[in-house]
C-alpha cells in the first residue's frame, strides 16, 4: 500500500548533484539515478550465430514453438510445498464435508458405506489435483534448446544487460576476474558478462544440468560453426556445481529458480552459491507475481540466513535491507518488477520483428559490507505520471515502504522537479525523502489536535 497525503513532501537533492544541476554542468536527463540502457538489441555477431544454429529447422514451427514456450514460462508457478497442498486438502474437506456429512454413514449398510467413502475421497482428490499446480521440470533436448535461444535469447541478454551495467554503474571499481552462472542455459550470462568486463574476467563458469543447452552454448560462442574457434577465452561447461571451494567474483542464478523441484532444495542451492560469491550475487527470474515471490524469498533468506559465512546487503533494486512492501500487503498482488526494451530474434528475410517489453525481477547482493554512498536513493517502482506543471512518482524508500511523492517546482524546487520529471520506472533520484506531514484540520470548539489524512492507494 501507498500512503498518498495531501500535504507537501520535503526532499534533499544530494548536494553535489544538486550544485552541478544549477551550475548547468549536469544536465536533469543524465543526473546519476539514471540508469541505462533501456532499450538492448542482440548484438549483430550473436544474432548471426543464433540465425546459423536454426540452420534448416521451419521457420514458421519454430516461432510458433518460441510462442508456446514464452507462454508457458510466463505462467509458471513454483512447486506447491507440501504445507501448501494440506492447507488446500483441509479446506477442500471441509467443502466436502458440508455437502456429504460424515453424519449419513450411520444410516448406510457397511458395503454402501464403503461405496460412499471412496465416492468422497475421489471428490476430494478430483477438486486436490484441478486447485493445486502441476509441476514439472522442462527437459531440453536438442531442437527444444533452440526454441529456448531463438524465444528467450534476445529477451534475457537484453535483461541481463539492464542489470550488469547497474552494477558496473554503482561500482566503478569491480573488475571481476571470475564469474559463475547457474543454470546458464544457452548463454546469455556469459554474452553479457563478456560484453562489459570482457578485459578483467578470465574464467567463465557455466552450470547447466542439460547437456544439449551445454552444447548449443558452445556453438553458439563459436558463431554457429563446430570447427570454429571459440570467441571468449577460459569458458567451461558443466552439468553440475564443482564440490571444491572455488570462489566467485560474480554469481549469477537467472531464471533457474523455478527450475528447482522444492523449497529446501531452492534454499540448499542458494546458500551453496552464496558460499562460492566472493563479490556479488545475482538473482534473476521473470517479473511475474510469482518470479517476484521467489526472488524476494531468496534475498529475505541470505539475508536472514545464520549459516552464511559473510553477511550480505541488497545493492539493487531495493534501498533497504527490509521486507518487501509489495510482499507484506497479502492484499497486494502487484509484483516489484522493471521493464526493459528489447528486439527478438529476425530470422524471416521479411520479419520486421518490432519492439517487445520484458518485465524481470531482479535482487543484488553484496557480500560483505556496502561502500555505495548511494545507496538510500529512493527508486521509482511504477511508471512516472507527468502532467501539466507537476509529476508523480511511486517510490520504494530508504524505510522499506512505498511512497507517492506528487513534484512541483514551487514546492521541492526546480532541480527536484526536472529530476524526477525525466526519470522513469527503474530509476533512482539523487535525493533524499523527508517524512510524509498529513494534512492538519482546523480546530474546533470542543476538539483538540489534528488528524492525518490517511487515504491510501495501491501502486
Amino acid at each position: 500500500m501507498c500512503q498518498r497525503f495531501t500535504s507537501k513532501i520535503s526532499v534533499q537533492v544530494e548536494p553535489t548533484v544538486l550544485t552541478d544541476l544549477e551550475q548547468a554542468e549536469l544536465k536533469p536527463r543524465k543526473h546519476p539515478g539514471i540508469i541505462k540502457p533501456t532499450h538492448v538489441e542482440l548484438p549483430t555477431q550473436l544474432s548471426n550465430a543464433l540465425k546459423c544454429i536454426v540452420g534448416d529447422h521451419p521457420v514458421k514451427k519454430l516461432l510458433h514453438d518460441s510462442q508456446l514456450l514464452n507462454r508457458y514460462i510466463n505462467s509458471r508457478h513454483p512447486p506447491p510445498t507440501p504445507g501448501e497442498i494440506e492447507n488446500k486438502r483441509r479446506l477442500i474437506v471441509e467443502e466436502v464435508n458440508a455437502k456429504m456429512s460424515l453424519e449419513r454413514l450411520a444410516t448406510l449398510s457397511e458395503e454402501e458405506a464403503a461405496r460412499w467413502q471412496r465416492k468422497r475421497e475421489l471428490e476430494i482428490n478430483k477438486r486436490l489435483g484441478q486447485r493445486t499446480y502441476a509441476w514439472k521440470p522442462i527437459n531440453y533436448g536438442p531442437y527444444e534448446a533452440i526454441v529456448y535461444a531463438v524465444a528467450r535469447g534476445p529477451q534475457e541478454y537484453a535483461v541481463l544487460m539492464r542489470i550488469l551495467s547497474e552494477l558496473a554503474l554503482r561500482n566503478g571499481e569491480f573488475k571481476p576476474r571470475s564469474f559463475l552462472d547457474f543454470g546458464s542455459g544457452v548463454g546469455t550470462g556469459t554474452w553479457a558478462a563478456s560484453s562489459i568486463w570482457r578485459d578483467s574476467i578470465y574464467e567463465y563458469y557455466n552450470v547447466d544440468s542439460s547437456r544439449h543447452m551445454n552444447e548449443l552454448s558452445e556453438l553458439i560462442l563459436c558463431d554457429g560453426q563446430e570447427n570454429k574457434q571459440i570467441s571468449v577465452k577460459n569458458v567451461f561447461y558443466r552439468q553440475f556445481l564443482p564440490a571444491i571451494d572455488t570462489k566467485y567474483d560474480l554469481v549469477l542464478i537467472s531464471h533457474t529458480l523455478f527450475e528447482l523441484p522444492s523449497l529446501e532444495q531452492r534454499r540448499e542451492t542458494l546458500l551453496n552459491l552464496w558460499r562460492k560469491c566472493d563479490g556479488y550475487m545475482i538473482i534473476v527470474e521473470e517479473g511475474t507475481r510469482r518470479g517476484s515471490e521467489l526472488v524476494n524469498e531468496a534475498r529475505r533468506f541470505l539475508l536472514r540466513s545464520e549459516q552464511q559465512e559473510a553477511a550480505g546487503h541488497t545493492l539493487a533494486p531495493c534501498p533497504h535491507d527490509l521486507r518487501c512492501p509489495r510482499l507484506s500487503n497479502q492484499d497486494d498482488r502487484t509484483p516489484c518488477n522493471f521493464p526493459i526494451s528489447f528486439v527478438p530474434l529476425r530470422l524471416a528475410s521479411n520479419s520486421t520483428a518490432d519492439r517487445q517489453t520484458a518485465l524481470y525481477s531482479y535482487v543484488i547482493l553484496k557480500k560483505g559490507e556496502l561502500t555505495d554512498a548511494t545507496q538510500p536513493w529512493p527508486r521509482i517502482v511504477r511508471p512516472t505520471l507527468v502532467r501539466s506543471k507537476h509529476s508523480i512518482c511511486r517510490l520504494c524508500t530508504q524505510g522499506g515502504n512505498l511512497q507517492e511523492v506528487i513534484f512541483t517546482a514551487a514546492k521541492h524546487g526546480r532541480p527536484a522537479y526536472t529530476c524526477a520529471r525525466v526519470s522513469r520506472w527503474g530509476d533512482r533520484l539523487p535525493m533524499a525523502l523527508g517524512s510524509p506531514q498529513a494534512k492538519t484540520k482546523p480546530t474546533r470548539a470542543g476538539t483538540s489536535g489534528s488528524e492525518p489524512n490517511s487515504e491510501a492507494s495501491k501502486i
